[in-house]
């Protein structure tokens, strides 16, 4: 027999949960065409998989990917973890339908202050045409499409490195329909027409739909709209991923949702009919004064309680948890300053805003503002313990490294935030670290048999930066989340082949992707091979831009796309129609 792929002598990993088992792999075309002893075969390609597990890609099931897909198609940051697959669209943000209007989804850092500038809180939507221009002139990106299926034609035509599992976002479809005037209720004909973008978008290609209630223009719909716009996804045969209602709209107090919040999304589910990914699980109660493992088991526990209870009662629900335990979110602020990101734009530079900050006045502005609890990313209103958990990294002012803002406020005897300004204005690049932390929530989360793995991040390379400010970096788990997962939760709390099937057939089964997520003949030929002793991630505060260790080949639809850890931008990933299938 002659193959055009053979990976020899590897430890198979089924993605069934099945025990390992010492497994020859053959590959012709983009499948799998013989699993077993291949010792009297011979392929163009062999693969010595010797101490190595071979297993299905992993699918990561909440992802930004189709933000960022037409200018990174090499897919580097997703192939480098092992990700073959992505779930996106997710928050309610999703590339299309687009009317007159354009929704910002924070990857657009270099040059939306051009298109929509404000000093406090952004404003995401924005005139289509300005945005067409500027992103021309700044990324080099042309937003040429209109409608999900042009943009669909768009991401076939640049051939992504991965695969794509497209959903369209409420938010979306919510600033197509209404536009700037997002601040209210919808109209009946407003709902109306957000029912026919979803359709059409249905039609062109979505597998679903997404919401986002944390944020504008999605976090002003009412209760009876998301069960219109979301229930025309399910009449179409579509699932339903619902950044639920947690923190509020992310300006000044907001107002949380929390446990509330998962429950409203549960509700919608059960109204609709829907298959539900819930997003981000993270815990629905806050801890006062301070948190414990204790307490924070317990509230990890109680949210498992409320999903439990809705899957009793019939709602097909999954959740998705973001490996890395001390952080989530697309972005990373390296430097101290982006905590007072709007005077740090004002100022424009770094080096400006240490100076800057020498004005009394200045000083007193910002401390009155942020004591209002005005500025959400630094509230002492509801986070009134931010300055412990602020803790400084590299700085020239060598007296203050590995200490909290607290911690340095106490010695100087000062106000917590005089002391952050301090800190800025004695050495502007002073940069943050991330403060040591327990992942016992984690841990009870990833337990359930309903828990799946989303990374949370945008497709980049290890150049993506804001060169404006606050000048953020791709957030960590860009590059490091799934082998964090592996090292972590498939090898410390699961057990490898446990493990595995949460991030390949779990996945795929509820996605209705019947070819995917198992090795096995006749299988699509989405492949892993990696040495799981040596699988770690390499990011860290100051460079998160670095890719993992431990993985060697990755195989999407036949074709490679690392060589012996070497990323060689295989390009042969498609966009996946499907329509899933319960649990």
């Amino acid at each position: 027999m002659t193959f055009d792929v053979i990976i020899r002598h590897g430890e198979l990993v089924d993605g069934t949960g099945a025990p390992a088992k010492r497994s020859d792999v053959g590959i012709s075309g983009d499948r799998i065409t013989a699993v077993g002893d291949l010792s009297e075969a011979s392929a163009r390609l062999e693969v010595d998989a010797s101490g190595k597990v071979v297993c299905p890609g992993f699918i990561d099931m909440h992802s930004h990917a189709d933000q960022t897909v037409l200018l990174y198609p090499d897919g580097e940051s997703a192939i480098g973890q092992g990700i073959t697959t992505v779930v996106c669209g997710q928050c309610g943000f999703s590339p299309a339908p687009l009317n007159e209007h354009y929704l910002s989804c924070f990857w657009e850092w270099n040059w939306w202050d051009k298109v929509a500038p404000r000093k406090y809180y952004q404003e995401p939507v924005a005139d289509l045409e300005a945005v067409r221009k500027h992103a021309l002139d700044t990324d080099g990106l042309d937003i040429n499409w209109s409608s999900f299926g042009e943009w669909l034609d768009r991401v076939r035509q640049v051939k992504p490195s991965i695969n794509m599992v497209p959903l369209v976002g409420h938010g979306s479809v919510r600033a197509a329909a209404m536009g700037e005037d997002y601040r209210r209720a919808a109209t009946d004909d407003e709902i109306r027409a957000m029912k026919r973008y979803v359709e059409e978008s249905m039609d062109q290609g979505a597998c679903g739909i997404s919401n986002g209630l944390d944020y504008a223009p999605n976090s002003y719909a009412t209760i009876e709209e998301s069960y219109e716009v979301i229930g025309a996804a399910i009449d179409k045969g579509g699932i339903f991923c619902s950044h639920w209602w947690r923190t509020g709209l992310r300006q000044g107090f907001g107002n949380p949702g929390l446990i509330n919040g998962v429950k409203q999304a549960l509700d919608i589910a059960m109204n609709t009919g829907a298959k539900i990914e819930l997003a981000h699980l993270s815990p629905g109660y806050l801890l006062a004064p301070s948190s414990t493992p204790k307490l924070s088991i317990c509230a990890a526990e109680e949210t498992l309680d409320v999903i439990d209870r809705a899957i009793r009662d019939g709602v097909d629900v999954s959740f998705d948890v973001i490996p890395n335990h001390t952080t989530g979110g697309v972005l990373h602020a390296k430097y101290l300053a982006a905590l007072l990101e709007p005077w740090l734009k004002e100022a424009g530079d770094l080096e400006r805003f240490s100076k800057n900050l020498r004005a009394p006045d200045l000083r007193q502005e910002i401390k009155q503002y942020i004591l209002s609890g005005k500025w959400y990313s630094l509230n002492p209103v509801i986070q009134p313990g931010w300055a412990e958990r602020i803790l400084i990294g590299k700085t020239e002012v060598q007296e203050f490294t590995s200490k909290t803002v607290a911690q340095i406020a106490d010695e100087k005897g000062c106000h917590p935030l005089d002391a952050l300004m301090d800190i800025i204005s004695m050495d502007p690049y002073s940069q943050t670290a991330t403060p040591p932390g327990s992942d016992e929530v984690k841990r009870v989360f990833y337990s359930h048999p309903r828990a799946m793995v989303g990374v949370d991040t945008f497709l980049f390379d290890h150049t993506a930066e804001s060169r404006v400010p606050p000048y953020y970096l791709p957030n960590p788990n860009t590059f490091g989340g799934m082998a964090r997962y592996i090292k972590l939760y498939a090898l410390g709390l699961l057990g490898l082949e446990e493990g595995i099937k949460r991030i390949t057939s779990q996945p795929a089964k509820w996605l209705g992707l019947r070819d995917r997520g198992v090795i096995s003949q006749g299988m699509k030929a989405d492949i892993v091979v990696f040495a799981p002793e040596e699988v770690t991630d390499k990011g860290t505060d100051d460079e998160p831009r670095r890719y993992p260790e431990g993985f060697r080949w990755v195989f999407v639809n036949g074709k490679s796309a690392m060589e012996n850890g070497i990323l060689t931008a295989g390009r042969s990933g498609q966009v996946l129609y499907t329509r899933p299938s319960a649990l």
